[in-house]
């Protein structure tokens, strides 16, 4: 069973275990549907979020190491059904447009449910005292911030394209 939280500094290691969790399974995610897309904005993006999201976990551990906690322990429910859909979505017979309009949606499902982690750690970590952690965390949040607003770019012409599919 589970040990009891009591305070926010224990809060804050859940959550940041949960997200930990949460950037490795995007991660593969992000590694499976790379080579399902072909609009070459979307595989390049794709590209540069998995270094960024490797970046991510980087800057996690570190925080780890300060608090002088392990990153694992944690399974992030809320990402595992976002994957879930999305691999199900993979599955689908669909022409390669609707794939990708499909898939660039599930990617900012993700990317949503990545900012509200990252923003909510990042509270902790200013409230608890650890601006320099609260400094990482913001630089991610940031970046999860603009892959989101890149992603929803290339959705205004993919979405038309799987209009026309």
């Amino acid at each position: 069973m589970a040990m009891q939280m009591q305070d926010l500094q224990a809060l804050y290691v859940h959550k940041l275990q949960d997200i930990y969790s949460a950037e490795q399974q995007a991660l593969d995610l992000m590694e499976q549907s790379v080579g399902l897309v072909q609009t070459p904005e979307l595989q390049q993006g794709i590209r540069l979020h998995i270094d960024q999201t490797r970046q991510h976990i980087q800057r996690l551990d570190q925080i780890f190491d300060k608090l002088d906690e392990e990153p694992g322990g944690e399974t992030c429910e809320g990402m595992r059904g976002l994957v879930q859909e999305a691999q199900k979505l993979m599955g689908q017979p669909a022409s390669p447009e609707v794939l990708e309009a499909g898939m660039i949606a599930c990617r900012q499902a993700v990317e949503h449910y990545e900012i509200a982690g990252y923003g909510t750690a990042r509270t902790y970590a200013e409230l608890l005292g650890d601006q320099e952690a609260a400094r990482l965390l913001d630089q991610t949040l940031e970046e999860e911030k603009a892959t989101d607003e890149k992603l929803s770019q290339i959705a205004r012409q993919v979405n038309v394209e799987a209009m026309d599919a």
